[in-house]
């Protein structure tokens, strides 16, 4: 009989494994969740941005995802909201149905019936099929809309563009995410759309589709009046993306030639009819694509998932209504700041991630991913937000952006050609 002792099992610790697609300015993640039942997968997205393109269009992009799934089934599919730069993908709808789709989950306003519990809802529907009728079949503004902002300068005309075709209508995305994908055995994917009790804040609940996750849902706020754009609080330690908070424009002139103000001619009011003329030819489809850009922003998912020891916060685009929901309830700000991991909301930009998050709640050395792309204008100018880097780097936390990816040790490893990075998360 031997006496030898049987040799200890080797403990391997579990990971995730999270590939960042280098959609430009966009988000697509694939993640591969280790659970008790084997791995399963999870897909965070799926677009990209005309004017923001990057390594993918959207049929290259589900084909590279089909490619990588090897024939693997999505456990579940996650669309944050429905701005096009996240869901444009899901309108290749015969290359979606080669994919099995267990779950898909989105936000609770994306819900046809939603709008019977609050119909303020159909209008901003109505908003987005007015934004989508502004476009022709080539993708370009059409000759009423290049007209209604001719009074705009240059940038803000970009501005304006970039916003409104983010904004416009996606039938065949919004049609696959909401009847068109299958599971495994021919039926109808099951649709969660979140929080799915809007009476409790922060919710959580957990699905077979995921075995031993736990899924705690911080956004979007059930309250419409946090959903809508609003400015940035000063609290938060960073302005409105041109400067700090408080900043004024001085006077391009020195004192000597300016003329004291109780000295300027009194001004004529301008008539009905030209008030008139200017907001409809001017200021109404500027601001009706600001509005579009944070309702629809306001709508996106918050989740936490927790997978083991790891708690992975993904904010989607969530701007400030949501982000001041969470701050302001002990529950979900303590459920954000046990992040292991982050995806850096909204692209870097300054309406979302707050500093004072990063800085005071968020743990030091949080590993991020950015998906991003720089670039000129008024309205990307400053994305991603150099004062967040800053802060980040403050903390210790490694993070890697799609536009730019680069290896980090034991954590992200991009792929040869720029096309996506995967990174490894400890759980």
């Amino acid at each position: 009989m031997s006496t030898k002792k049987p040799s200890a099992k080797k403990n391997v610790a579990q990971q995730i494994h999270l590939r960042m697609y280098n959609v430009g300015f966009g988000d697509c993640f694939l993640l591969r969740i280790p659970t008790e039942d084997g791995e399963r997968r999870m897909l965070i997205d799926c677009g990209y941005h005309s004017q923001g393109k990057g390594s993918f269009s959207d049929v290259e992009l589900v084909t590279q995802i089909k490619d990588d799934l090897a024939n693997d089934p999505l456990d579940v599919v996650v669309a944050t909201h429905r701005h096009q730069d996240h869901i444009s993908g899901f309108g290749e709808k015969e290359l979606w149905k080669d994919i099995k789709v267990e779950e898909v989950w989105l936000p609770f306003t994306a819900d046809p019936m939603a709008a019977n519990d609050e119909p303020a809802l159909r209008a901003w529907q109505g908003l987005m099929e007015a934004a989508h009728g502004l476009w022709d079949d080539q993708g370009q503004l059409k000759a009423a809309a290049v007209s209604a902002l001719s009074a705009r300068d240059p940038e803000e005309q970009r501005a304006a563009e970039f916003m409104l075709w983010n904004a416009r209508a996606n039938a065949p995305g919004i049609e696959s995410l909401l009847t068109g994908m299958k599971r495994g055995d021919g039926r109808p994917s099951l649709r969660r759309f979140l929080p799915e009790d809007r009476k409790s804040y922060p919710t959580q609940f957990t699905t077979p589709a995921l075995p031993g996750v736990k899924v705690h849902v911080l956004g979007p706020p059930a309250d419409p009046a946090l959903r809508k754009n609003k400015k940035v609080p000063e609290s938060w330690a960073f302005g409105d993306g041109m400067g700090t908070a408080g900043d004024s424009i001085e006077s391009v002139f020195p004192a000597e030639w300016r003329v004291p103000a109780e000295r300027l001619p009194s001004r004529k009011p301008f008539t009905d009819t030209t008030l008139q003329g200017i907001r409809l030819f001017n200021d109404d489809l500027l601001y009706a694509a600001k509005a579009l850009e944070g309702f629809l922003n306001g709508e996106s998912l918050v989740l936490v998932l927790e997978i083991g020891r790891a708690r992975l916060l993904l904010p989607g685009d969530a701007e400030v209504g949501t982000w001041m929901t969470i701050l302001d309830n002990e529950d979900a700000l303590t459920m954000a700041s046990s992040a292991t991991f982050v995806k850096v909301g909204h692209h870097g930009s300054h309406n979302a991630t707050p500093i004072v998050f990063v800085r005071e709640h968020l743990a030091k050395a949080v590993p991020a991913v950015i998906s991003t792309q720089e670039g000129e204008g008024k309205f990307r100018n400053g994305i991603p937000l150099q004062e967040l880097l800053d802060a980040m780097i403050e903390r210790g936390m490694p993070f890697v952006r799609s536009d730019a990816p680069a290896a980090i040790e034991d954590l992200c490893e991009p792929s040869p050609d720029g096309k996506w990075v995967d990174c490894v998360i400890p759980c």
